[in-house]
């Protein structure tokens, strides 16, 4: 596995296995919704009236856009997406080697095969 693999995948599996899941647990566990200025709480009470797939549709939502803004920085490290403004290269390194080039690529196929997009 080469470094821009290693990392895209570390990356995902944090953002799948970590903060996706802490989204889902926050969203989905049963305590009482006192705060109604709290974004969390809104939306546990907006979630409470879905049926159990609606629920999954809207956490597997959340999983594709997280993917897509991750996907963004990929791009823009690499140098395939230019967000308005930015026009110069990056250079990243991780343990002295260069990171660059295949990042988004990887990020796609690797979320692709999880079937994030389905």
């Amino acid at each position: 596995m080469d470094i821009d693999e290693k990392i895209v995948k570390a990356i995902l599996a944090e953002i799948i296995d970590d903060v996706h899941a802490g989204y889902k647990h926050k969203l989905l566990e049963e305590i009482e919704v006192n705060e109604p200025n709290d974004l969390y709480s809104r939306a546990k009470l907006s979630m409470k009236s879905l049926t159990v797939e609606q629920k999954k549709d809207i956490l597997d939502f959340i999983r594709m856009a997280m993917i897509d803004a991750s996907s963004v920085i990929f791009g823009t490290i690499d140098g395939s997406h230019f967000p308005k403004g930015i026009h110069g290269d990056f250079m990243l390194k991780y343990e002295d080697c260069e990171v660059q080039g295949s990042l988004q690529d990887i990020l796609i196929s690797e979320s692709e095969d999880l079937n994030v997009y389905k």
